[in-house]
Protein backbone atom coordinates (compact mmCIF):
# COMPACT_ATOMS: atom_id res chain seq x y z
CA UNK A 1 0.00 0.00 0.00
CA UNK A 2 1.44 3.70 -0.76
CA UNK A 3 1.74 6.11 1.86
CA UNK A 4 -1.28 9.02 1.32
CA UNK A 5 1.64 11.47 1.01
CA UNK A 6 3.85 9.62 -1.46
CA UNK A 7 0.21 8.99 -3.20
CA UNK A 8 -0.44 12.56 -2.93
CA UNK A 9 3.34 13.63 -4.59
CA UNK A 10 2.78 11.79 -7.27
CA UNK A 11 -0.67 12.64 -7.95
CA UNK A 12 1.29 16.03 -7.90
CA UNK A 13 3.81 15.22 -10.00
CA UNK A 14 1.20 13.86 -12.65
CA UNK A 15 -0.72 17.40 -12.55
CA UNK A 16 2.86 19.16 -13.72
CA UNK A 17 3.56 16.82 -16.48
CA UNK A 18 0.10 17.16 -17.30
CA UNK A 19 0.17 20.62 -17.73
CA UNK A 20 3.81 20.44 -19.94
CA UNK A 21 1.90 18.21 -22.17
CA UNK A 22 -1.30 20.90 -22.36
CA UNK A 23 1.81 23.19 -22.76
CA UNK A 24 2.84 21.20 -25.54
CA UNK A 25 -0.63 20.39 -27.50
CA UNK A 26 -0.98 24.09 -26.95
CA UNK A 27 2.28 25.24 -29.02
CA UNK A 28 1.32 22.20 -31.91
CA UNK A 29 -2.04 23.25 -32.26
CA UNK A 30 -1.69 25.77 -34.72
CA UNK A 31 -0.25 22.88 -36.67
CA UNK A 32 -2.91 21.03 -36.53
CA UNK A 33 -4.30 22.39 -39.93
CA UNK A 34 -2.22 21.99 -42.72
CA UNK A 35 0.07 19.18 -40.81
CA UNK A 36 -2.01 17.02 -38.82
CA UNK A 37 -0.59 13.95 -38.88
CA UNK A 38 2.75 15.34 -37.61
CA UNK A 39 1.42 17.28 -35.04
CA UNK A 40 -0.47 14.35 -33.83
CA UNK A 41 2.47 12.17 -34.08
CA UNK A 42 4.94 14.76 -31.82
CA UNK A 43 2.33 15.52 -29.69
CA UNK A 44 1.74 11.26 -28.93
CA UNK A 45 5.76 11.06 -28.28
CA UNK A 46 5.08 13.58 -25.78
CA UNK A 47 2.75 11.95 -24.04
CA UNK A 48 4.20 8.72 -24.50
CA UNK A 49 7.59 10.26 -22.72
CA UNK A 50 5.58 11.95 -19.72
CA UNK A 51 3.85 8.59 -19.15
CA UNK A 52 6.90 6.49 -19.10
CA UNK A 53 8.63 9.07 -16.76
CA UNK A 54 5.43 9.61 -14.49
CA UNK A 55 5.05 5.48 -14.38
CA UNK A 56 8.87 4.70 -14.06
CA UNK A 57 10.84 7.98 -13.28
CA UNK A 58 8.09 9.10 -10.28
CA UNK A 59 6.17 6.13 -9.62
CA UNK A 60 9.32 3.66 -9.95
CA UNK A 61 6.52 1.10 -11.44
CA UNK A 62 4.22 1.53 -8.92
CA UNK A 63 1.60 3.10 -11.24
CA UNK A 64 -1.90 3.32 -10.54
CA UNK A 65 -5.27 4.84 -12.44
CA UNK A 66 -5.30 7.84 -10.62
CA UNK A 67 -2.18 9.22 -11.55
CA UNK A 68 -3.61 9.37 -15.38
CA UNK A 69 -6.32 11.30 -14.04
CA UNK A 70 -4.33 13.45 -12.36
CA UNK A 71 -2.51 14.16 -16.12
CA UNK A 72 -5.46 14.90 -17.47
CA UNK A 73 -6.62 17.04 -14.78
CA UNK A 74 -3.34 19.39 -15.18
CA UNK A 75 -3.57 19.20 -19.13
CA UNK A 76 -7.28 20.44 -18.20
CA UNK A 77 -6.27 23.27 -16.09
CA UNK A 78 -3.69 24.05 -18.32
CA UNK A 79 -6.00 24.45 -21.18
CA UNK A 80 -8.58 26.98 -19.01
CA UNK A 81 -6.05 29.12 -17.47
CA UNK A 82 -2.60 29.94 -19.23
CA UNK A 83 -3.28 27.72 -22.43
CA UNK A 84 -6.30 30.37 -23.71
CA UNK A 85 -3.44 33.42 -23.06
CA UNK A 86 -0.86 32.05 -24.85
CA UNK A 87 -2.45 30.71 -28.16
CA UNK A 88 -2.66 33.78 -30.12
CA UNK A 89 1.13 33.53 -28.74
CA UNK A 90 1.95 30.53 -30.45
CA UNK A 91 -0.37 31.09 -33.39
CA UNK A 92 2.31 34.25 -34.06
CA UNK A 93 5.09 32.24 -33.28
CA UNK A 94 4.37 29.68 -36.07
CA UNK A 95 3.21 32.54 -38.53
CA UNK A 96 6.60 34.30 -37.71
CA UNK A 97 8.19 31.20 -38.83
CA UNK A 98 6.76 30.44 -41.89
CA UNK A 99 7.54 33.65 -43.61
Amino acid sequence: MTAPAVAAERFGAACLIGAALGLCYGFLRPLRPKYTALSDLVFLLALFWGWLYLAFGVCRGAFRLPYLAGMALGGFCWELLPGRFLRSVFSTFWKILSQ
